[in-house]
């Protein structure tokens, strides 16, 4: 203990809930404004011994740790934690083979689709003094509330300290992953196989598209647009459109993307539309010049309200022998 830190401590609690009696993790300098929030209710703070050369935590009164979240692991360990059973609220539909496990809270009117899992411990590891990797438990559970839609195959993963939660209206297609501490705002909703990392806090209302890999402890705003496969790496402000990896401005990231097309095209000498450029040399040339069929590029004009991004697709020939009938 340093600064003249003293206490009984009687529960672990994150730095944003914190108060007297409570020891709060201080892991990461992203954390120090709560830190000195809770420092101020009464919390002491077990704080990660990289950020003692801050001014701004040197004289935190705390237990200055050089193992921080090794020795948040040791005590989580030692911790009495009930292993409660889910608590299902009504109008509920779980889906075959679905898993719920201990430290589970379900509102009313959600539906959990086959397969998924809710609760499972999250991803987080913790070095040691002397080398060793071991896992940090995650006992905080997770909050779905009511209206929440989990798509099958759905992965939710159990909070740390605090529970992982899903506010009302939110809609999760298939093969999403929430990781543990994440925080997803009322009416989000999120197409197939996109990933969320750790402790990541979606606004309300936003829109996100398949397969987007969100990194940990990015906020996405409320009203945010995360076109499909875009890699955030960084927090989108409220009614942001971003696209690309990294994740920019949509319309930046499209006019780089037309700049690429246009430097490929000028160091093959060829005036050939950048469209065409993603055809082999040696191809023979198609049979026919008509516009493709099938587009999924979006139009300029941005989203069609009601639908998902990749759920814009252009289609200029009807469709023949559909289901194979005559």
């Amino acid at each position: 203990m340093r600064n003249n830190a003293r206490g009984v401590v009687r529960r672990l609690v994150t730095v944003t809930h914190a108060g007297a009696g409570d020891l709060a993790p201080l892991l990461a300098a992203r954390y120090i404004a709560e830190a000195i929030s809770a420092r101020r209710r009464g919390a002491l703070l077990l704080i990660d011994e990289a950020l003692a050369g801050r001014e701004d935590v040197a004289g935190l009164p705390g237990w200055f740790h050089p193992h921080a979240a090794w020795a948040l692991a040791e005590l989580l360990d030692s911790g009495d934690v009930p292993a409660d059973d889910p608590v299902i609220g009504e109008g509920v539909k779980i889906g075959r083979g679905a898993v719920l496990m201990p430290r589970v809270r379900i509102g009313n009117g959600v539906t959990i689709g086959p397969g998924a899992v809710i609760g499972d411990a999250g991803f987080g590891w913790a070095a040691g003094p002397d080398g060793t990797i071991r896992e940090i438990p995650q006992l905080g559970g997770v909050v779905i509330e009511d209206g929440v839609h989990i798509g099958a195959l759905c992965t939710v993963a159990s909070g740390t300290l605090a529970p992982t939660l899903l506010k009302k209206g939110v809609k999760l297609d298939a093969q999403v992953h929430v990781g543990h501490n994440c925080e997803i705002g009322e009416d989000t909703v999120i197409a197939a196989q996109s990933g969320l990392a750790g402790s990541v806090v979606v606004g309300r209302g936003v829109m996100m598209g398949g397969q987007v890999g969100v990194a940990d402890h990015v906020t996405i705003g409320d009203g945010a647009r995360i076109a499909a496969k875009s890699g955030v790496i960084g927090d989108v402000a409220p009614g942001g459109t971003v696209a690309g990896y990294p994740a920019v401005e949509r319309h930046r990231w499209l006019r780089g993307l037309a700049e690429l097309y246009r430097i490929a095209a000028r160091r093959r000498g060829s005036d050939v539309p950048p469209s065409s450029l993603c055809m082999r040399a040696s191809s023979p040339p198609p049979a026919r010049v008509n516009p493709p069929s099938v587009s999924s590029i979006p139009p300029s004009g941005g989203a069609v309200m009601g639908l998902r991004p990749e759920a814009i697709i252009r289609r200029t020939d009807p469709p023949t022998n559909v289901g194979g009938g005559s």
